[in-house]
C-alpha cells in the first residue's frame, strides 16, 4: 500500500505516479487546488432495499408484492475519493451500509461500479474498490495532528446533489465528541466549511491539496457546523480495513471509573496517585489472567499515562488484539507492572434500565433509598449473579446523586451482598463515616462514596 502520509495528488487519468499540486497563491484564488485534486473526488450512488416494516407487510400482500422484493430499490448519494492508483476509494460507513449497488461517478463524467473492501461503523469509515482498469488519480492522506484552529481547509462533495462542489472554511475546533462508541478521547475536526447532505464521505483538504479529514456529519439547524474525520484516525485502521475487511481493537476486560476526592477517600488512595480506577475485572478477559484486581489504579500502558476512563479507551484501542502491553498499576500503597495480552474488544451490547418489578415491598435504608431483592429475571437483565436492587432514591438524601432507581448493589465496603438486610446493617456499621459501594448499572460497574454522617 501506498505511504499515506506523503503528498500525493492525480491530475492525470493515466498517470501511474502522484503529482503534487501546483504552487499558488491562495490569496487570489484556491482554483489551482480544486483543479488538481477534482479527478480523485467522487460522488457515490447507492442502491438499496427498502426496509418495510412487519406491520406493512398486509398492506403490501393487497397490492401484489407478496414478501416486499419487488419493490423498488431505494436510492442513496454521498461522496468519496481515491486514494490509490489501484482503485482504493474512502468514505462514509453510512453511505453504503446496507448497499447492493455501488455506482461511482467522477468528474468528468466518467462512471464505475465499485465494491466493499471493509468497514468500520465506530469511526463510520468505509474502504471500496473501484471495478475496471486503472491506474486512477488519487490523492493521499495528510497529517491531521499537524492542524490548528485557524488553518484553511477545503471541504468538497456531492453537495445537495448538485454535483462536485468546494467549500472554503477553517479548522473550527479539534477534540470533538461525536459519541462513538469505542473512542475515548475523540479527534473529530470542526469546521465552517460549508458541509451538506451529500457531502458525508467527502473529503478535507489543507492548502497543500492533502485530505486531513472525511466529512461524516452536520449539525442540523446550526450555521456551517460540520464534522470531518481526522486523517491520522483514517490510516490507523486502513491496512485493517483492507486486509480483513474489518477493525479489530485491543480489549482488556475492565470497567475503569474516573479517580474523584471521594472515592480516592473511601478506598484510602493517596492524592498523590493519578490515573484510573478499576472497577471491576471481566472473569476470563486478559486483564484478570495478568493477575489485575478490582481497586487497582491503571497509572500508564506503555508507558503513556493515563488520565481518565476516555483516555484509557483509547490507549488500548489503539492497540491491536494478540499484542502485549506493559501496564503500570497502584496496589497496595506501591507500583506494580503487568505484562498483559490484549484480546479482541467485543462488539457493544447496548444496555438497556433495568426492570423495575411492580407491587414488590422494598427496604427503606436510613440513608435515603429503598431497597428490593434481585430477581432471577433481574438478574439476567443486570448481568449479574448476586446483588440488591435500588428500587427508589429519595431527594435530599446522602444518596441522591450517587444512586439511581435500576443500580444494583454488588459489595459493601468488600462484602458481597445479597439481601437488602445485609446491606442496611453493613451501611450501619459504617456509621459515622462513608461506606464505599461497587454498584452494577447496565454495563458499567463503578465504586461509590457513600457518606453516613
Amino acid at each position: 500500500m501506498m505511504d499515506l502520509l506523503t503528498l500525493a495528488v492525480g491530475v492525470q487519468a493515466v498517470a501511474a505516479t502522484p503529482l503534487a499540486a501546483p504552487e499558488f497563491d491562495p490569496r487570489l484564488s484556491l482554483s489551482p487546488l480544486v483543479q488538481a485534486v477534482d479527478p480523485a473526488v467522487v460522488t457515490i450512488e447507492v442502491e438499496s432495499r427498502v426496509e418495510i416494516p412487519p406491520h406493512m407487510l398486509p398492506f403490501l400482500h393487497e397490492f401484489g408484492f407478496p414478501d416486499g422484493g419487488d419493490l423498488p430499490m431505494q436510492e442513496g448519494v454521498g461522496s468519496g475519493f481515491v486514494i490509490s492508483d489501484d482503485g482504493l476509494l474512502l468514505t462514509n460507513y453510512h453511505v453504503v451500509n446496507g448497499a447492493e449497488g455501488i455506482h461511482v461517478v467522477f468528474t468528468d463524467g466518467q462512471k464505475a461500479d465499485a465494491e466493499v473492501v471493509g468497514g468500520d461503523p465506530d469511526i463510520d469509515v468505509a474502504l471500496l474498490r473501484l471495478e475496471g482498469t486503472g491506474p486512477w488519480s488519487y490523492v493521499t492522506l495528510g497529517d491531521s495532528e499537524s492542524l490548528e484552529v485557524g488553518d484553511w481547509v477545503v471541504a468538497m462533495g456531492n453537495g445537495l446533489g448538485f454535483g462536485t462542489t468546494a467549500t472554503l472554511g477553517i479548522v473550527s475546533g479539534k477534540g470533538r465528541v461525536l459519541g462513538h462508541s469505542v473512542l475515548g478521547r475523540e479527534n473529530f475536526i470542526q469546521t465552517d466549511a460549508a458541509i451538506n447532505q451529500g457531502n458525508s464521505g467527502g473529503p478535507l483538504f489543507d492548502l497543500d491539496g492533502k485530505v486531513v479529514g472525511i466529512s461524516t456529519a452536520i449539525i442540523q439547524g446550526a450555521n456551517t457546523v460540520g464534522f470531518a474525520i481526522p486523517s491520522n484516525l483514517v490510516a490507523s485502521v486502513l491496512d485493517d480495513l483492507q486486509n480483513t475487511g474489518r477493525v479489530a481493537r485491543g480489549y482488556l476486560g475492565v470497567s475503569p471509573q474516573e479517580l474523584d476526592d471521594e472515592v480516592r477517600a473511601a478506598l484510602g488512595i493517596a492524592a498523590s496517585v493519578e490515573g484510573v480506577l478499576v472497577a471491576d475485572v471481566t472473569a476470563g478477559t486478559p486483564a484478570a489472567k495478568a493477575g489485575m484486581a478490582d481497586e487497582d489504579v491503571i497509572l500508564s500502558v506503555d508507558g503513556e499515562e493515563i488520565e481518565d476512563p476516555g483516555d484509557l479507551v483509547d490507549t488500548v484501542s489503539r492497540r491491536h488484539p494478540g499484542q502485549k502491553v506493559d501496564v503500570r498499576i497502584w496496589r497496595d500503597g506501591k507500583e506494580k507492572s503487568l505484562t498483559i495480552v490484549l484480546g479482541e474488544r467485543p462488539t457493544p451490547v447496548q444496555s438497556q434500565p433495568v426492570r423495575l418489578e411492580p407491587g414488590t415491598d422494598g427496604v427503606t435504608s436510613n440513608v435515603g433509598f429503598t431497597l428490593v431483592p434481585l430477581s432471577p429475571a433481574v438478574a439476567v437483565e443486570a448481568h449479574v449473579d448476586h446483588g440488591v436492587l435500588v428500587q427508589s432514591v429519595k431527594r435530599g438524601t446522602p444518596a441522591e446523586g450517587r444512586l439511581a432507581p435500576g443500580d444494583v448493589i454488588l459489595e459493601v465496603n468488600r462484602h458481597a451482598v445479597e439481601s437488602p438486610a445485609q446491606v442496611t446493617a453493613l451501611l450501619e456499621k459504617s456509621r459515622p463515616g462513608t461506606a464505599t459501594l461497587l454498584v452494577a448499572r447496565g454495563e458499567l460497574r463503578q465504586f461509590v462514596a457513600l457518606p453516613l454522617d
